[in-house]
């Protein structure tokens, strides 16, 4: 399929994270306004400090990326401006439906407490809707390595949340260095409140922590690409119909997979396992969804495997089964119509 139709196709991302989106550009505007050094004056030559580079071996030097602009998102204007350009993206590429996910107690600072971290996406949201005819959720990140209170903290707020736009938590961070059993008790609260739940899983550890994951109650599972070294896991992710959301770029940026061509993604698919593209931090990797459905084409996904997964991708949503069918409806004539052209 060619790359303006796939631009055209309709799409849902549920894997998406705010600060990870941010635009070059927008980097150097807000350091200029905040009084704020960067070691360089121009997009061109920021954009290697703050793009994942080819030499890229870990997770670990993938998050070095956002280290250098990190400081200018600890305040309500920047959060807001940089959700609603991420919106205004997303929906040149035809994005239909969108979940923002985001970690406040990264963002919060004195004077700048997790509600109104929340409360500046969520405008950015709003504003973001009316203007570019596109729905997005927003997903509060645990993050691993603070402490219990800290988790309990933001999902008490982010309950608070539920009816602005706020629909479900994510165990974020670092999976091999932070197990899941510190994040049960938040998890087990979030369910109660009402919120979905994803967990990254499976990208930098092993297929046991997408099975723990799981077991505390994960609706979705964030990349899970090791799920496929354990047959009878594979198997059971795939009869409980539990989404992966697959970002197969970063996958390999961060060295969950090796190489394009080893990722597992169809392997998947062809074992029942439901399959959602996505693109978790487009502006690091230099990359949006558009590109990453060519990824996939390229990687042998043929029309009818790309129907299902964009299918997969409304229906996967961290929403009601109402908006999941008016997204689908609304939709469905223009995804049956490009697919047969």
């Amino acid at each position: 399929m060619r790359l303006e139709v796939l631009r055209k196709l309709p799409k849902a991302d549920l894997h998406c994270h705010l600060d990870g989106s941010i635009r070059t550009a927008t980097i150097l505007d807000l350091a200029r306004e905040q009084g704020y050094s960067l070691p360089v004056d121009t997009v061109e030559e920021l954009r290697p400090y703050v793009r994942v580079p080819k030499s890229c071996r870990s997770l670990k030097e993938f998050l070095e990326c956002f280290d250098i602009f990190y400081p200018l998102l600890k305040n309500a204007p920047a959060l807001e401006r940089i959700t609603y350009e991420l919106l205004r993206d997303a929906a040149a590429e035809n994005i239909r439906y969108i979940e923002v996910r985001f970690a406040p107690i990264l963002q919060k600072d004195d004077g700048f407490p997790i509600p109104e971290v929340i409360e500046a996406v969520l405008r950015g949201i709003e504003r973001g809707e009316q203007d570019f005819n596109i729905k997005a959720r927003v997903i509060i990140c645990l993050f691993r390595g603070t402490t219990l209170e800290d988790s309990m903290e933001t999902v008490r707020y982010s309950s608070k949340y539920i009816k602005e736009g706020v629909c479900g938590i994510d165990v974020a961070g670092d999976e091999s260095a932070y197990p899941l059993k510190d994040f049960l008790k938040p998890i087990d609260y979030a369910l109660e409140e009402g919120l979905f739940v994803t967990v990254h899983a499976g990208e930098a550890g092993g297929p046991e922590n997408v099975k723990q994951a799981v077991e505390a109650g994960a609706h979705r599972i964030g990349h899970g690409v090791a799920l496929i070294k354990d047959p009878k896991l594979t198997e059971m992710i795939a009869k409980k119909q539990i989404p992966l959301e697959i970002c197969i770029t970063s996958n390999v940026q961060t060295q969950a997979v090796r190489e394009y061509s080893e990722h597992p993604f169809l392997d998947l698919i062809e074992k029942g396992v439901v399959v959602t593209l996505n693109t978790d931090d487009r502006g690091i990797s230099g990359i949006d969804l558009t590109y990453e459905y060519a990824k996939a084409v390229e990687l042998g996904m043929g029309p009818a495997t790309m129907k299902k997964v964009v299918y997969d991708g409304f229906k996967s949503a961290f929403a009601s089964d109402e908006i999941i069918n008016e997204l689908i409806e609304a939709e469905r004539e223009n995804i049956e119509g490009l697919f047969n052209e």
